[in-house]
């Protein structure tokens, strides 16, 4: 495992960028698991900017998205699909014809997750990047008696659900029940795998993955302790409950 300790939440940005873009210059066809939620913003805004400035070309990058909530379109402004678009896609030259995401509308959804599942086996993961709920899971992988290896559905937590409430009008009664999510085969599986956290609040469950060794399902993103090639990129404040053993390891931007 590796650690880099930003300064703040706009340096985090900065640096999962460049990681995405030095990938992408190695390789243009790149596969990318993209994440939702508040963390990955910055980073979506720094690849923009790259694009824009003539730095970076997408047009052959292929994109899964790493999950959605069941029943949400892309037509609904709360999906994962949408939010993509109006952070990252729409602004930038992919080819939509590579761009992939679960159909959460489908009729036959366990079909469809079947299928996607087989996509994404046959193209291979070459990045992906999540940040960790409040309950320790990655994606939406929740805490439980077991995990599950690919795409699946999900029903979530209260505690999940709470934290997403904020794009449903903060009313957490209002979020899905059920999510679809990329499964723990599938996030192990990747090349280069990177987990971003900023603010005090990431402080106790950044804690608590450095400091414990056991694999457990109660805790999902435990497991990236056996993936081959991880990244956690963090601000000061996140870091702040790290072991001392693993911030003196730690590199710099």
């Amino acid at each position: 495992m590796k650690l880099t300790i930003c300064r703040d939440y706009s340096e985090v940005s900065q640096v999962m960028a460049q990681r995405v873009l030095s990938l992408l210059e190695k390789k243009p066809d790149l596969v990318f698991c993209l994440p939702a939620g508040n963390s990955p913003i910055g980073m979506y805004r720094e690849l923009v900017k790259a694009y824009e400035a003539g730095k970076a070309d997408f047009s052959r990058m292929r994109t899964f998205d790493m999950d959605e909530y069941a029943g949400l379109g892309p037509q609904d402004p709360e999906s994962f699909i949408h939010f993509m678009h109006e952070h990252f896609l729409d602004h930038v030259n992919i080819d939509p014809a590579n761009v992939r995401y679960p159909d959460a509308l489908a009729q036959d959804l366990e079909a469809e997750l079947g299928q996607y599942a087989e996509e994404i086996a046959e193209a291979g993961l070459d990045i992906a990047i999540t940040g960790i709920g409040d309950d320790g899971h990655i994606a939406f992988n929740e805490p439980g008696p077991v995990l599950y290896p690919r795409t699946h559905k999900v029903k979530l937590d209260e505690a999940t659900r709470r934290q997403n409430a904020p794009a449903f009008g903060g009313d957490w009664q209002k979020v899905p029940e059920y999510a679809i999510t990329t499964g723990m085969e599938e996030h192990m599986k990747t090349s280069h795998y990177f987990v971003v956290c900023s603010g005090v609040r990431k402080a106790g469950l950044l804690k608590r993955f450095f400091e414990e060794e056991a694999l457990d399902p109660m805790f999902p993103v435990s497991w990236l302790r056996m993936h081959p090639n991880v990244e956690f990129i963090v601000d000061e404040e996140a870091a702040s409950l790290i072991p001392e053993v693993w911030k003196a390891k730690a590199r710099r931007p």
